[in-house]
């Protein structure tokens, strides 16, 4: 019989927690702006980059997704005015995906949804010092298993607090 760790126990509730809470985020979004959560993380990830733009493979990594999938993704993105596509004159080969204003007024709209979602499901079950652990804890994570590699798309903001 294969024995159950606490870490094995903590992943399942937090599996348990990451599809409930999903699920109440793309369909909050998808009724009120319009789009999808897999499109508020695109659009989040390029607002929170330099330039509003990041190296298409970078992207990928980013969203879990492979190169050819994230080439589809974009394109419904640029259908939708929503992003757009640069390729820098030094290297024509790199293809950067750009948010745009339009992705951005987008972006606003999802991100209401987001936020109250995130209130009235964590916020409204947790306390303030239970959420400070919880941010804590995962943030030691991101960067923790970022600096290692074995997790590509994870992106540590800043080391976590000691």
């Amino acid at each position: 019989m294969i024995s159950e760790s606490e870490a094995t126990r903590a992943w399942g509730n937090l599996h348990q927690l990451y599809s409930a809470i999903r699920r109440l985020l793309d369909q909050g979004i998808e009724a009120e702006a319009g789009c999808s959560l897999a499109d508020h993380d695109l659009l989040t990830a390029l607002r929170g980059s330099p330039d509003r733009q990041l190296q298409m493979l970078e992207l990928a990594d980013r969203l879990g997704v492979t190169r050819g999938g994230l080439t589809r993704i974009v394109d419904r993105h640029v259908d939708r005015g929503w992003v757009r596509r640069d390729r820098p004159e030094h290297n024509r080969r790199e293809v950067y995906a750009v948010l745009t204003e339009a992705g951005d007024r987008t972006l606003v709209q999802a991100r209401e949804v987001y936020v109250r979602v995130l209130s009235e499901t964590l916020g409204a079950h947790l306390d303030p010092d239970e959420l400070v652990a919880f941010q804590q804890c995962s943030r030691k994570l991101v960067h923790e298993l970022s600096i290692t590699g074995c997790c590509p798309g994870l992106v540590a903001s800043e080391p976590p607090e000691r």
